[in-house]
């Protein structure tokens, strides 16, 4: 029995590895392009370059049009039962229609470029930056969809793929345009991450899985597969497109109240805290959310609460931990990653980091919300997190914190959001136990003790 145990452990970690090494990729890349960026263009060109990316993001995020999790529950549920047909007809369908709206968004940015440059910094003079990012729309898009059939099939390899190769193109463009070409060249290198990211991707899952888009479906577009995922695809777009838009107008906010160096300071305090919190993402998103899909689809909620249960104590066990050391070391890894002009992100990395553990923790909590619930339980579970941001940030607007607004909003929201999570998990019959309870409990009064040391 110990020695299964064991097993089980060491197979969570090796599995936990690999789904995390495209993420230390990605990181590691990033850490290049930061402390080249901040060399030349300094805390405010970052703010501007953070506020245009973010942007770039929401919209490749609407392109995508939610298909990644309905696509990863479609081909999770055919896979369990042996239907290798309807598991290819799912993506070739997602990426036809992702294809026909990409193509039209993508014209109407770059057309409508002034105006979004005036409505995210307050003049024009960053349009070209808009049109840039115009670029990377259809990357964001297919994204989507591409990380959707790979989680479908939990094949982690495809994943750090995409780290590799799309953070490789993106960091070596960085080195070669910024010196030259200033925020124009940033901005050209940040849209070409996702293109190539996810062709590396495809390229990797194909030759491991050559069955999941071939033989090709006899129609690109399957009418009835269309509806199928449009009816989860609704909620699944609506969610992320509330979040990230909540917080690009937050942030447009913290922009125009404290200006571009104070948003550059808080860039630099998400991007690390989120960076950590991705080594937590990958594993959950690319490999225990195909499990627990085909998990549900096999034996409903009750699966799905013993698989949930099984990866709690591990991951956030794991997370405390790796939090807690980022906390202590807020200072020396800001320095690394951006300069000694970033000393001033450190109260705001404490923050941030303790409303990322919330949200890995939720994250965990209701990987199963769509498995058991369909499109509306996993719409209630996720709504908690923007709106819990946006009042937490307008009562500490409203109460003068100013600069600190936003990162203490987003620790607020990140306990919220896994408590609320957990609460709706269990009434759905996939609860956690009073333990896993106590569990993040702890690691939150530890992250919050740990707080002041950030700075």
């Amino acid at each position: 029995m110990r020695g299964a145990t064991v097993g089980l452990w060491r197979d969570r970690f090796v599995r936990f590895a690999a789904g995390s090494s495209g993420t230390v990729v990605s990181a590691l890349a990033g850490a290049i392009r930061n402390k080249w960026l901040a060399l030349h263009l300094e805390a405010a060109g970052i703010g501007i370059l953070a506020q245009a990316f973010s942007a770039q993001v929401w919209i490749g995020t609407l392109v995508g049009l939610g298909l990644g999790l309905p696509v990863t529950r479609a081909v999770g549920a055919a896979l369990g039962r042996n239907d290798a047909e309807a598991a290819r007809r799912a993506p070739w369908t997602a990426f036809t229609i992702v294809a026909a709206v990409a193509l039209p968004v993508s014209a109407l940015v770059i057309l409508l470029a002034d105006p979004i440059s005036a409505f995210l910094f307050g003049t024009t003079a960053h349009a070209v930056l808009v049109r840039i990012s115009a670029l990377g729309l259809t990357g964001i898009g297919v994204f989507n969809v591409a990380q959707g059939l790979v989680a479908g099939r939990s094949d982690l390899r495809a994943s750090i793929a995409f780290a590799l190769i799309g953070a490789g193109v993106a960091t070596l463009l960085t080195l070669l345009l910024v010196p030259r070409f200033g925020l124009p060249g940033a901005g050209l290198a940040a849209a070409v991450l996702y293109p190539a990211g996810v062709a590396g991707m495809l390229w990797v899952h194909l030759r491991r899985h050559p069955e999941a888009l071939r033989p090709r479906p006899a129609r690109f577009f399957d009418r009835p597969e269309a509806s199928a995922l449009a009816r989860f695809a609704g909620v699944t777009l609506a969610l992320p497109a509330i979040d990230l838009g909540t917080l690009l107008i937050l942030r447009t906010h913290v922009l125009r109240s404290n200006g571009a160096t104070a948003n550059g300071l808080l860039q630099a305090a998400l991007a690390v805290s989120q960076q950590v919190g991705a080594l937590f993402y990958a594993y959950l998103l690319s490999y225990a959310l195909g499990k627990v899909t085909t998990a549900g689809a096999a034996g409903g909620a009750a699966a799905v609460r013993d698989y949930t249960r099984r990866q709690w104590t591990p991951i956030v066990a794991a997370a405390a931990i790796v939090f807690a050391g980022a906390l202590l070391g807020a200072w020396p890894l800001l320095h690394l990653l951006y300069s000694d002009r970033f000393a001033g992100a450190r109260t705001m990395m404490g923050y941030t980091l303790v409303g990322e553990f919330g949200r890995v923790c939720f994250q965990a909590a209701a990987l199963g919300a769509l498995a058991i619930g369909g499109g509306r339980l996993w719409f209630r579970v996720g709504l908690v997190q923007p709106l819990a941001l946006a009042a937490a940030y307008a009562g500490f607007v409203a109460t003068g914190s100013g600069p600190l607004s936003l990162p203490r909003a987003y620790a607020v929201s990140g306990a919220v959001t896994f408590a609320a999570g957990a609460w709706m998990m269990a009434r759905a019959g996939a609860g956690l136990r009073a333990r896993d309870l106590a569990w993040c409990a702890a690691g939150f009064l530890a992250l919050l003790a740990l707080r002041p040391l950030a700075g």
